[in-house]
């Protein structure tokens, strides 16, 4: 087994933060340390002797836990592959500027709510004029905010389909290669994100940082209106498996890939990642970096989502609700997804995971005793049992 999250944070307390961390920080810090851990509680396959053979801990199933996540994503990706459409989707990414780092932390719903908002409203106002598609489309729609190294970077991944469905509810074909044009969608997220920060600001419903007034957010928005924003539309995908894929990897399971991580001494972290400012002729390189343990949990805490709160949404023709599953339904027969897709669409994992299989299939085998040859049995024990050790 190689480095864990879990590993790290259980190396002690964080000192960088500068103030209390929300509740539901602490308890994603506290239960992604204890995850399968005595702890956490478990159950044990013992005999009447009371010879152990095989314990197994809960898990803690926090939301911000990688190591379980993999079913979470995997129930998202079934739902999403589907109501899936066969026909070609677009990807679209809204970013909002660095500048608004410090506001974020302090109001994540509230700036989350609206960057959702604008990048909806930004890709259905465009898509309804009938110069670019004169339809409204499916969009499925999932908020990531880290960079690879891990700083704040709030951003939205939109796959939007290539078509849509006008108001005598037939379905319009895009015409266009790029689905929309990037520099009216970008004028047009801008303009909706900054009059809703606006309009935030003058109601008085944002957390300012320590020092700043509502005279000096209203500055930043002056400022930030003169700056180009990020928005990037990708060309069409005939199979939007992969796009669909990278939309949930960090739906659950935190803003970070044990995967990535190479080293931990105790007191640095060292992991790789990709520079999208250096790209050779295979894309990003791949480059390490090294953080103080400290810096590498306040940066990675300060991605857990509150609570409740939606991280992907659907709108459009993947609106769930209303009439809408009837029209969807609808246009999946006359666009139905081709059968090598729904096969590359397909999760490898088998299905139910193993941890959905009945308690005898989990003693792998094991019907009687290796010590005394008595029958086995299944016993739960609570968290305050301490570590349970194999007596056989």
């Amino acid at each position: 087994m190689g480095i864990r999250i879990a590993d790290i944070l259980a190396a002690g307390r964080c000192t960088t933060f500068t103030r209390s961390i929300p509740t539901v920080v602490y308890r994603a810090f506290s239960a992604i340390k204890r995850c399968h851990t005595w702890q956490m509680g478990g159950h044990a396959v013992v005999c009447p002797n009371g010879h152990i053979e095989a314990v197994a801990y809960n898990a803690c199933r926090n939301r911000s836990c990688p190591h379980c996540a993999a079913y979470r994503v995997q129930l998202w990706f079934r739902r999403q592959v589907g109501m899936l459409l066969g026909c070609a989707h677009h990807h679209i990414i809204f970013t909002i500027p660095h500048e608004l780092s410090q506001l974020w932390l302090l109001n994540y719903r509230k700036l989350a709510n609206l960057l959702f908002k604008s990048s909806r409203d930004a890709v259905f106002e465009l898509a309804a004029d009938p110069q670019y598609l004169g339809a409204a489309p499916g969009v499925i729609m999932a908020l990531h905010t880290a960079g690879q190294q891990l700083p704040i970077h709030p951003h939205t991944h939109c796959l939007a389909t290539a078509g849509g469905i006008d108001s005598e509810g037939r379905w319009v074909p895009a015409r266009r290669k790029i689905f929309l044009p990037q520099q009216p969608l970008k004028e047009l997220f801008k303009g909706k994100f900054l009059y809703g920060l606006r309009g935030l600001a003058w109601q008085g419903k944002l957390r300012l940082p320590d020092g700043w007034t509502q005279a000096d957010l209203l500055a930043l928005c002056r400022k930030l209106d003169h700056k180009r924003w990020n928005v990037r539309v990708c060309e069409r995908y005939e199979n939007p498996g992969a796009v669909l894929s990278y939309l949930g990897r960090y739906l659950h399971g935190g803003p970070f890939a044990e995967s990535r991580l190479l080293g931990f001494d105790g007191q640095r972290v060292t992991f790789r990642y990709k520079d999208y400012r250096d790209v050779g002729p295979d894309g990003p390189r791949q480059k390490e970096t090294s953080l103080s343990r400290d810096e590498f949990v306040r940066r990675y805490l300060q991605h857990v989502p509150p609570k409740g709160f939606h991280l992907a949404r659907c709108y459009g023709i993947y609106r769930h609700g209303g009439n809408t599953r009837q029209l969807r339904e609808r246009l999946r027969q006359a666009l139905p997804l081709a059968p090598e897709v729904q096969e590359r669409l397909a999760p490898k994992a088998d299905w139910p995971p193993w941890w959905f299989d009945p308690p005898e299939q989990e003693r792998d085998g094991m019907q009687s005793c290796s010590v005394c040859g008595l029958p086995l049995t299944m016993v739960a024990f609570r968290p305050r049992a301490g570590p349970v050790g194999l007596a056989a």
